[in-house]
């Protein structure tokens, strides 16, 4: 939090600096220059622009339905405007293609259609482009896509992050009357093994309430979007700077004032020290939109990147090959981001970050292994080798996770040749989860993983024939076995089906399970859990019922039900408390004491209106006076505890009790640890209103 507090006094202190240069040298220095319309369309809906600003795919409205279109700037003019069937008509005609958006290098086209096989009405789609032309639109799938409409996507140029919006209510948001519906900006982060993780909005320094259609920009880190501010709602939509400095730490958002209008300003997107966005607006009860575009002053530009370029060849043939680039940071090795060459020519281009050096890996299936630097720290930099030729090479790395959780997995590694099974191979393991063998070339291997709680998961490697691989990595998800596990919750007195809340938290792995009272049917609930882990279920009854907390391990128990008796909560009513620990012939709460006590705040919370006397007792080793005198000393401890969470002090007694009340004969060892004990009893039920509640 006192971080977040810094950054956010930096954020402003930087915007408040930015605003005040760009006044100054805006009043004194230059005039102020106007927005200028870009072709002569006036009913466009949405589109996007490439880097070399000669290529636009425009959204259009034709007979009540929004098409995508392609146009191209010749001779400075822009081309009469062509379909783009094979995405148009993908599932024949009558859907909705909008917020058409290029990836960095005009490969990739992202764009939001309500197409028969979306999730919700809108979902996200992409279509890569290929020496015919676009490809079939491909559904990004989940978790992107939901149930709820995805709008306006925007990737970064390495493709590790996707930035997108979503429909939200804004019929309590002030706005004009003729303005989109407000929007909630979302980005997700790409995985190493390609899946997107769960999308989060951005902080609520951006979402303020109603955005619109965000942009990254060609560094990654800058985003334009659109705006309305809740306290200038009458202004409409206007277009907003911001950029992240760290991880989810975002500069204040600039209104980009220059181009500000009482009009609709939306799909920003900056290129080449420019910004081209859409204006829509309203004339004669009809809606016109048109792409506009001025030169933007520097305070506006994202991080400067230089592009490094190069081929990659094959070494024996010459041919250019489609490889796969991914850029790390040198000391912490993490991905920022994923490159392709292209197949045709063997071209690629990362436009990187100036000031920082990176990793470059190249790989292709088939082909060798190469890596090479790229250093910008220095006036003299360090660019991409013009020339890549991959080489042979012959390594297999093999991933083992969790499919659930995507944990490493300490496996057993099977290797062996698929025609002559005899022929069996050992690998090394280089790190959690991951394995390392050398394979001779000209065969074809089975590979096979296996693990304790585990079902076994196998490829096949060929790598025979002309083929030569230098550096394989596979990944073996590994499926955790699971059993079906019934809870049956029951009143202690009349046995009869009891409504409950369970709380399933598995002790080995990050995994929590909840069933709220309305998932428990008759007092029953059945959880699927993971064989051989050790889980713990906390039980809290419904009002008027006590708690039930207990640990399973299914390593070793072979019962698939757990029965939680719930004692109804009656006056004289004691219930033992469990884990409440003391150091020897001390009073001091010990921590593992603390959740089975926050069980009982709960309790009180849910059930304001009994009183309880929380009760220590001891065995008979010792002088009974003193005993009696510690079991005082540890009642207090946990009645002290209990008003720390603002439990009122009228509602708990503390009482000890000494030996004078076994549970059993202190006649062994067990017997004594059961007579060592706190419980707490139900001393009066007060009438409702008698008392406030925790």
């Amino acid at each position: 939090m006192a971080h977040k507090g810094r950054a956010k006094y930096l954020f402003i202190f930087h915007n408040a600096l930015l605003m005040l240069l760009s006044t100054f040298s805006i009043h004194l220095f230059a005039q102020v220059e106007v927005p200028q319309k870009v072709g002569t369309w006036e009913s466009v809906q949405g589109f996007t622009i490439n880097q070399d600003e000669d290529y636009m795919v425009i959204s259009f409205t034709i007979i009540g339905k929004n098409q995508l279109y392609e146009t191209r700037l010749e001779n400075g003019v822009w081309s009469e405007v062509q379909p783009i069937d094979i995405i148009n008509k993908h599932h024949g005609d009558g859907y909705n293609i909008e917020g058409p958006s290029l990836n960095y290098n005009g490969k990739l086209l992202f764009f939001h259609a309500n197409f028969p096989d979306s999730k919700g009405g809108f979902d996200i789609y992409y279509s890569k482009r290929g020496p015919n032309g676009w490809s079939e639109p491909i559904n990004i799938g989940s978790p992107i896509n939901t149930e709820e409409d995805e709008l306006y996507p925007s990737i970064t140029p390495g493709e590790d992050r996707l930035f997108f919006s979503r429909r939200i209510s804004d019929e309590n948001i002030k706005k004009p009357k003729d303005s989109p519906q407000c929007q909630r900006i979302f980005s997700s982060i790409k995985n190493t093994d390609n899946s997107w993780n769960v999308p989060q909005p951005l902080h609520d320094g951006i979402n303020r309430g109603c955005e619109y259609g965000p942009n990254v920009c060609i560094d990654g880190k800058t985003v334009f979007f659109s705006s309305i501010l809740p306290d200038q709602y009458r202004e409409g939509y206007n277009i907003f700077f911001t950029s992240e400095i760290l991880q989810d730490n975002w500069l204040v958002p600039l209104k980009v004032a220059e181009i500000a209008s009482e009009a609709t300003n939306i799909n920003p997107t900056f290129v080449n020290g420019k910004i081209y966005f859409l204006r829509k607006w309203q004339a004669r009860k009809q809606e016109f939109g048109s792409i506009f575009s001025m030169t933007l002053p520097e305070n506006y530009h994202p991080n400067k990147t230089l592009p490094s370029k190069g081929k990659v060849l094959s070494q024996a043939t010459g041919n250019p090959i489609d490889a796969t680039l991914t850029v790390f940071e040198p000391t912490t090795l993490q991905v920022l981001g994923t490159f392709y060459s292209d197949a045709q020519t063997g071209e690629f281009e990362l436009p990187l970050l100036d000031g920082s050096n990176y990793i470059v890996d190249v790989r292709r299936r088939g082909f060798s292994f190469a890596s090479f630097m790229v250093d910008y720290r220095e006036d003299d930099k360090k660019y991409a080798p013009e020339k890549i030729e991959l080489f042979e090479r012959i390594e297999l790395v093999v991933s083992v996770y969790d499919s659930e959780i995507f944990k490493p997995i300490d496996a057993i590694i099977t290797v062996e040749n698929a025609e002559n099974k005899e022929q069996k191979f050992s690998g090394t393991a280089i790190e959690p989860g991951v394995y390392s063998f050398s394979l001779p070339l000209g065969n074809e291997y089975s590979v096979n993983a296996s693990a304790d709680w585990f079902g076994e998961n196998s490829f096949n490697l060929n790598v025979s024939g002309d083929v030569i691989f230098r550096r394989f990595e596979r990944s073996l998800p590994l499926e955790a076995k699971k059993r079906a596990f019934e809870i049956v919750i029951a009143d202690s007195e009349t046995e009869e089906g009891v409504a409950a809340e369970v709380l399933i938290r598995n002790l080995n792995r990050d995994e929590t399970i909840v069933f709220s009272i309305e998932d428990v049917k008759n007092g029953k609930v059945t959880a699927m859990l993971r064989e051989g882990d050790e889980y713990e279920f906390t039980i809290r009854g419904a009002q008027g019922y006590s708690f039930h907390n207990q640990v399973v391990d299914l390593g070793k128990q072979e019962s698939s039900t757990l029965t939680a008796e719930l004692v109804p909560l009656k006056e004289q009513t004691s219930i033992r408390l469990n884990n409440i620990n003391f150091g020897t012939n001390s009073a001091e709460l010990s921590s593992e004491s603390f959740p089975e006590l926050d069980r009982v705040i709960t309790l009180l919370k849910d059930n304001p209106n009994i009183v309880i006397e929380i009760a220590a007792h001891t065995d008979n080793v010792g002088n009974a006076g003193y005993n009696l005198l510690l079991s005082e000393k540890r009642a207090q401890a946990v009645v002290r505890y209990l008003l720390d969470f603002e439990v009122p002090s009228e509602r708990i007694v503390a009482k000890g009790y000494g030996l004078t009340k076994p549970m059993v004969p202190n006649t062994s060892d067990e017997n004594r640890a059961l007579n060592r004990r706190v419980e707490f009893k139900i001393i009066d039920i007060l009438e409702e209103g008698t008392t406030e509640g925790v």
